[in-house]
């Protein structure tokens, strides 16, 4: 395992640095190593759900292989994880901007450099290498350089730095987020001056927006009014500021705004101020302090706009979860909702809060099965829908809370979350926590019944037919899905039927399978089953399960509404079609999520931005679709799967999910395509990195489906594994040593492994064959006779020689009919004692009649008499 660290005590600069390395090395784990400063934890506390950092508690520590270490040299820095880098043969790669010291870290990549803030180092690095970095992660970035630097004013900032800042600002950072979090020393005048202006501080609400006004006089002129009215606003945590300081003669007006609500420019403008909606000032003269506060007050009053209220940005209504249902269950609707956490109600009464985290620990103490209200907050902070937002922010930062839900007359109205706050900050610049990509029109309206009866063979349809039956005398309704329908408005040949049931799945397939004279396989875990019918045929059913409510106390939705939850858990849009079967909607299309708009566009999309987090492998069967229809991955799921990619999800996956979701690629009819774009999108990485397709020969990729072709034809044996040679030609380009554990890592079966070795002698093989004058089929016999399919054609690729290519084809032709006519019982009767000098001369006689020496029963017979008779045989027979 590798991990991105930094020093305790962690400042922004090395939480920057630990974003921006995990930029560059995607598949290393974040992990804190300390305490955090008080800033760093205010900032995590609203976007710890953003930012994936992990306490050495929650990592294997005994993993650990390699450290990247950010914005410290320093084993004495690095906290909790100080013993962990003490150990014997622990790699080291930093990157850091203090000067050496005796402590230092002895690093396999050592970057240090005399700059403003480490996250600049890093930023460069990005940079050259010509990676994305979001708008998000720039800002992050950005906070880095600026704490550092002092905003680039500090004497340690350097050219690089200003570059570096500039280039994130490029990148979209957001510098009021930056300023927001933004620490900043002041000299003793300006500290003696702060004092005074917190000391008069008056607080105002105008129009839900939290303001504060303060004053101080002072016999002498002091800088920086600015950064200490910026200072004042992030102490006493308000929305505006307005600071008015007598000095010399001259009162100084300056104003700092984070709200939308508030322009100060248009408020001192009755002082005649001048600057911007968030930042103004303005020098007054003869005019009392107290009525330039008055004035201040009254022209804010005037100006202000309403303030964001809780119900102007809760969710609503809000989907609840019983508090008797299981933490892994609880889990499951989290993820597929794209929540952190959810209400839990017995009733019509909200009795706590679960989140995602909860989860996790009941899934390390392996009490997932264990019901939600045993693990739920109790006793939650709320608010009314009349609460303005800068209320609940605080709310949020000061008790780290990630939900408040929002209630009215004791009933749940709404809930706020940090994604809903993070909106008010970021506008649409901020990294949406779920967000549905699919168009919601409600079910598309159209009946496909002539196109079932122009496409599907009488035996499918007519057991379709039977099942809507069935499912009308049960009183429930059941639904043709997923590939089988999106098959038949593609004109495609796809007859594994799939059936989803709005009931008793189980009881359907048994009465389906009883009627139509088949056997039913039943899954009670998955109520599931798939029933197999005396021509062939296979029907999968499953049961369609109502679990979520669409508000508080209200029923369980029905009928579509279960088929349309059933649907959502699907991977794209283009799967989520379903056809009703029951008698009265025979063939009526049901399309929720545009998955019909989506066939016709040729998009690959998924139905919500968390759909790659909740199964990763989806961005395999992306790539797959994609290139088997033609189709293009729809932008913005292009874009969650290459973040998905960035954030190593894949690593997450077992061996086994990945090896069968390679398979299925490698079995398409042209897999090339699928190959160079999981490179492109960065998928391949986390597959084989070992293999770098750039270097692999496009070319006799392709041949492969050609000599697979020519071997079926020639040969009629189907059961060829077409990924396996994929697989043994493209690992055939690396060193044996590196390509055998490589290829194990996912295939542990002998026959894979073989098949790979073969792989690598095919080539001297093929040579040694061209190089021989009289290439008998005996000789043939020798190398490959035991061979499997897969490494025989890997041979015949192998051979560029015609006259070589002919032999070895004519010893294939040879051993399909050539078969031996006598057998152990001729040797029994002959008298030769059983043992394995049976198979030594009926391989001998084999090899006789594959080279034309013999050829009848006959002839095997006498020439095994002779054998017996030779001196060499004798010998064989009697040892």
């Amino acid at each position: 395992m590798n991990i991105i660290t930094s020093h305790n005590a962690l400042d922004f600069d090395g939480l920057a640095s630990m974003v921006a390395a995990g930029i560059l090395y995607p598949s290393a784990v974040k992990v804190f190593s300390g305490t955090l400063s008080r800033h760093v934890k205010k900032f995590m506390a609203l976007y710890k759900d953003l930012i994936n950092i992990k306490t050495p508690k929650e990592i294997d520590l005994d993993q650990i292989r390699r450290m990247i270490v950010v914005d410290t040299a320093s084993i004495n820095r690095l906290g909790h994880l100080k013993n962990i880098a003490a150990r014997e043969n622990m790699e080291f790669y930093i990157y850091d901007h203090h000067p050496e010291s005796e402590d230092n870290l002895i690093g396999n990549i050592v970057e240090i450099h005399k700059v403003g803030a480490a996250t600049t180092i890093l930023v460069e690095e990005i940079k050259r290498q010509h990676m994305p970095v979001s708008a998000f992660d720039a800002t992050i970035l950005a906070l880095g350089i600026y704490e550092d630097t002092g905003s680039l004013l500090f004497t340690s900032t350097t050219p690089r730095d200003i570059e570096a800042a500039a280039y994130l600002l490029e990148m979209g950072a957001n510098l009021a987020v930056v300023a927001n979090f933004m620490e900043q020393s002041f000299s003793g005048e300006q500290r003696q001056l702060l004092q005074d202006l917190l000391k008069n501080t008056r607080h105002y609400n105008v129009k839900n927006t939290e303001i504060i006004i303060s004053h101080t006089t002072t016999d002498e002129f002091i800088h920086g009014l600015d950064a200490l009215t910026h200072r004042l606003l992030e102490v006493e945590n308000a929305e505006v500021a307005f600071v008015a300081a007598a000095m010399k003669g001259k009162t100084y007006v300056v104003g700092r705004s984070r709200s939308n609500n508030i322009n100060v420019n248009e408020v001192l403008d009755k002082l005649s101020g001048r600057g911007h909606a968030k930042a103004a000032s303005a020098t007054v003269k003869d005019l009392e302090l107290e009525k330039i506060i008055d004035t201040i007050l009254s022209e804010a009053e005037n100006k202000a706009k309403p303030g964001l209220l809780a119900r102007d940005i809760m969710s609503s209504p809000v989907k609840t979860l019983s508090g008797d249902i299981s933490m892994e269950e609880a889990g499951k609707t989290m993820l597929r909702y794209g929540h952190t956490g959810m209400p839990v109600v017995d009733g019509d009464r909200m009795i706590g809060v679960i989140s995602r985290r909860d989860v996790g620990k009941a899934r390390v103490h392996e009490l997932a099965h264990a019901p939600v209200k045993g693990f739920m907050t109790s006793g939650v902070w709320t608010a009314r829908p009349d609460t303005p937002v800068n209320e609940i922010q605080k709310l949020m930062v000061e008790y780290d809370i990630g939900r408040l839900p929002i209630v009215e007359n004791g009933r749940l109205f709404g809930i706020v979350s940090r994604t809903d706050i993070l909106r008010t900050l970021h506008g649409d610049e901020y990294p949406e926590d779920h967000e549905v990509l699919y168009s919601s029109g409600g079910a598309e309206q159209e009946n496909c019944l002539n196109l079932m009866q122009d496409r599907l063979p009488a035996r499918i349809l007519s057991t379709l037919r039977i099942a809507g039956q069935i499912a009308e005398e049960m009183e429930c309704r059941v639904y043709c899905v997923g590939g089988f329908v999106r098959d038949l408005f593609l004109r495609l040949p796809d007859f594994d039927v799939d059936l989803v049931v709005e009931g008793e799945g189980i009881v359907l397939a048994t009465k389906l399978a009883e009627r139509l004279g088949g056997k039913a396989r039943i899954h009670d875990r998955f109520k599931t089953a798939v029933i197999i019918l005396p021509d062939g045929l296979r029907v999968d059913v499953a049961t369609a399960r109502t679990e979520y409510y669409e508000f508080p106390a209200a029923l369980p939705s029905v009928e579509r509404a279960s088929i349309k939850e059933d649907l959502y858990r699907r991977d794209f849009t283009i799967n989520t079609l379903a056809v009703a079967l029951n008698p009265d909607k025979f063939g009526e299309l049901i399309d929720y999520f545009g998955g019909r708009k989506d066939l016709e566009k040729g998009y690959i999309k998924i139905l919500y931005n968390l759909s790659f987090v909740e199964d990763p492998t989806r961005i395999l069967r992306a790539i797959r679709f994609e290139q088997r229809y033609k189709f293009s991955i729809e932008p913005d799921t292009l874009r969650f799967a290459r973040d998905a990619v960035a954030r190593r999800l894949l690593d997450k996956l077992s061996y086994a999910r990945i090896m069968h979701e390679l398979i299925l690629i490698l079995d398409e009819k042209d897999p090339v395509p699928s190959l160079e774009r999981m490179k492109e999108i960065g998928v391949w990485a986390y597959i084989f990195p070992e293999i770098d397709l750039d270097r692999l020969d496009w070319n006799e990729l392709r041949r492969i489906p050609v000599i697979n072709a020519w071997w079926d034809e020639r040969y009629q044996m189907t059961h060829i594994k077409q990924w396996l040679i994929y697989l043994m030609l493209m690992v055939s380009d690396i060193p044996k040593e590196k390509a055998l554990p490589a290829v194990q890592r996912f295939f542990t079966s002998r026959e894979v492994a073989k098949s790979v070795e073969e792989s690598f002698l095919a080539p001297e093989l093929a040579e040694y064959f061209f190089r021989q004058d009289d290439l008998a089929a005996s000789v043939i016999d020798e190398h490959i006779g035991n061979w499997s399919r897969e490494g025989i054609i890997f041979l015949l690729r192998c051979i560029k020689d015609e006259n070589t290519w002919k032999k070895v084809v004519n010893y294939l032709d040879l051993k399909v009919e050539v078969k031996l006519a006598i057998s152990g019982q001729d040797l029994k009767e002959l008298g030769v004692k059983p043992g394995p000098i049976y198979s030594f001369l009926l391989a001998e006689l084999y090899k006789m009649k594959l080279d034309g020496k013999i050829s009848t029963r006959e002839e095997e017979l006498k020439t095994l008499k002779n054998m017996l008779e030779e001196e060499k045989y004798i010998n064989a027979v009697h040892n």
